[in-house]
């Protein structure tokens, strides 16, 4: 999953209108529903599915971007994940969006071998498929069909996590806290970070926390308690970085123990300028969710897709260039 791509010129010219666009809504709300029915008449519907819930401050940014997309165009957009991490109700939902026969899918592939049936059968029916945040990773020729994949590179994401840590010095033992055990996205982060630490001879492991944040600082007492050598600890998202970090602050841990986290919300933010979290992986997940209904609505309308997988991470935000998106993120953009 390591591989570079390039973004044809034509999404490089969508890219900069979505900003524009997006730094224009920062100043002037979206319309309400009944307002843009006024304005434009629906002509498709999308759905986007995914393994993340509200509860998760990262999936609120990707609808946002979902919504701000569906509020220039003439779509509908309809977001569904569910509450807790669970792939049973993820194939529920999927079923659910298929039999409503809409014009296309965006959907996280957290489990392929789940999701191959539905999605084959969807895309069989004639419905576009986009893969975001999560791809299939099998080979070309046994991953689903889906059109393309918006997202960031998991592998390449845990390989810089590792490397960034590395930079400041080389750890004793290495933890990989992972909140959602067999999403092949974090799998492939923890793999990503274990395969650097191990080969700089740092010993490293993975350790399930859940996504119960109470539970998880109690499983991070109990891991500490068996290996107080540890002090490098690599979360995957908000879920595992908000217990990490109080356990850091109760433990007066800080400077002690290098920690490092995927993507960005207030907690991780003040915990980068409060010199407790190191780095945090940037996928720019506002774009997982802004640009699969673009692209869905110009597949539709004039069967546009782009030459390869449009990747929008991974980018290392610590203390150094924090500030610069400081109310991006508080806006609700990143």
């Amino acid at each position: 999953m390591s591989r570079r791509v390039w973004l044809p010129a034509l999404v490089l010219l969508i890219v900069v209108a979505l900003v524009a666009t997006a730094c224009q809504q920062q100043a002037t709300p979206a319309p309400k529903e009944e307002e843009k029915g006024a304005a434009q008449e629906v002509e498709f519907t999308f759905y986007v599915i995914s393994h993340g819930g509200p509860a998760d401050p990262f999936w609120g940014v990707v609808m946002r971007g979902m919504e701000d997309a569906a509020a220039t165009l003439p779509v509908k957009a309809i977001y569904s994940g569910p509450e807790k991490f669970s792939i049973d109700e993820l194939v529920n939902l999927l079923n659910s969006a298929i039999a409503a026969k809409p014009d296309g899918i965006a959907v996280t592939i957290t489990d392929p071998n789940a999701l191959d049936e539905p999605l084959r059968r969807a895309i069989e029916q004639g419905i576009p498929v986009i893969a975001i945040n999560v791809p299939d990773p099998r080979p070309a020729g046994e991953r689903i069909p889906y059109l393309f994949y918006v997202g960031g590179d998991e592998y390449l994401g845990g390989q810089r996590a590792a490397e960034r840590m590395l930079q400041e010095r080389k750890p004793t033992r290495a933890l990989c806290a992972i909140h959602e055990v067999g999403h092949v996205g974090l799998e492939a982060r923890c793999k990503g970070f274990i395969d650097v630490m191990s080969k700089a001879g740092v010993p490293a492991e993975k350790l399930d926390i859940g996504t119960d944040p109470t539970q998880a600082v109690e499983v991070l007492k109990s891991y500490f308690a068996k290996n107080p050598d540890t002090d490098a600890v690599f979360t995957l998202g908000p879920l595992g970085a908000n217990p990490m970090i109080q356990y850091i602050k109760e433990n007066n841990l800080k400077g002690k123990i290098l920690h490092g986290s995927f993507d960005l919300d207030e907690v991780t933010l003040g915990a980068i300028k409060d010199g407790i979290t190191l780095f945090t992986i940037d996928q720019q997940q506002y774009l997982q969710g802004y640009m699969p209904i673009v692209w869905l609505y110009l597949y539709n309308k004039y069967q546009l897709v782009p030459a390869t997988d449009i990747l929008t991470g991974p980018a290392i935000v610590d203390a150094s260039n924090v500030g610069a998106i400081e109310e991006l993120i508080k806006a609700g953009y990143r």
